[in-house]
């Protein structure tokens, strides 16, 4: 039966960084007269925590959903006035353009007006 060993973090780190490096796992176990499954472990352990010191992706609180979604409202909005815009500039240039060709630049037209001349 084996022998229980607590190893310091300094030596689990050192192995850790020879093992990344390493070719023959099962040479370095002997050296360092441990298991390939405790280096392994080891490493999978230091893995994690490197991973959890990365800013992982941010979990959006109620309040920033809200504006995020408020921000897409405004959006699509802005979206269809640049469209009305555009309809209505384009309805705009081709009464200009009729008038233009008909010789009726901005005279009267034969419609009566809403108000009554006395």
């Amino acid at each position: 039966m084996r022998e229980w060993h607590r190893y310091t973090p300094e030596f689990k780190k050192k192995a850790v960084e020879r093992l990344r490096g390493c070719t023959n796992v099962e040479a370095l176990a002997r050296e360092l007269k441990v298991s390939r499954g405790i280096l392994y472990l080891w490493r999978d352990k230091a893995e994690a925590r490197e991973r959890a010191k990365r800013p992982g992706p941010v979990v959006d609180t109620p309040a920033i959903a809200a504006l995020k979604k408020e921000v897409v409202d405004l959006k699509v909005a802005l979206a269809d006035k640049s469209l009305e815009a555009d309809f209505f500039r384009g309805a705009l240039q081709r009464v200009g353009d009729r008038q233009r060709k008909s010789g009726n630049g901005g005279d009267r037209t034969s419609t009566p007006t809403s108000r009554r001349r006395r």
